[in-house]
């Protein structure tokens, strides 16, 4: 006895579904790609928050001549200088000098110095830097004393501060030669 034919339906049934000539979408490509955008844009964001615009600095120094001690301010960064407020982190200076001397940033805030013995008119009041905000109209001094007749030179003041979202460590303003001359007799 002979088999049946199968007919055209049967044939169909069993080669399963026909191929298909569009691409087939991977789920995990799409979820590469996505993974890679916010990578791409962490790091971005990243690098943002912790590059902000650099902050001024000045050629040239400042000099300053005092007694042993008896302590000169100096005027490092002027407020007005800067292009915002900054929240300071800290201040760094880096001194070098002949004999051992003591320095210390101060804010002063609403005021400016360049080189004065007393810069208690020049400034409503004097406070340590870290964690102060720096505006227009203050500025940073280091006060520098000394105790025997030598040389300091102060580098620039590298200041720790935040920006809105940014925070960064950046040098800024000026560099200042200190004089401590023994006093004359008159």
């Amino acid at each position: 006895m002979a088999e049946p034919d199968d007919s055209p339906a049967d044939r169909e049934r069993a080669a399963g579904p026909a191929p298909s000539l569009g691409v087939a979408r991977s789920r995990w490509r799409g979820v590469v790609v996505g993974l890679a955008a916010t990578a791409v844009l962490l790091v971005t964001v990243s690098w943002w928050a912790t590059h902000p615009g650099d902050l001024p600095v000045r050629e040239g120094h400042v000099t300053a001549v005092t007694t042993p001690g008896r302590a000169v301010y100096v005027g490092m960064v002027s407020g007005s200088e800067v292009d915002r407020t900054l929240r300071l982190g800290g201040v760094h200076v880096r001194t070098e000098a002949t004999v051992p001397v003591e320095v210390v940033p101060l804010l002063c805030r609403g005021g400016s110095v360049s080189v004065t013995s007393d810069a208690a008119p020049f400034c409503s009041d004097l406070v340590d830097p870290t964690g102060q905000q720096l505006r227009p109209g203050d500025s940073l001094v280091v006060r520098v004393i000394g105790q025997e007749a030598g040389a300091a030179y102060v580098g620039r003041v590298s200041l720790t501060f935040r920006s809105g979202l940014q925070v960064g460590t950046s040098p800024a303003g000026t560099r200042a030669v200190v004089a401590i001359v023994p006093p004359t007799a008159s």
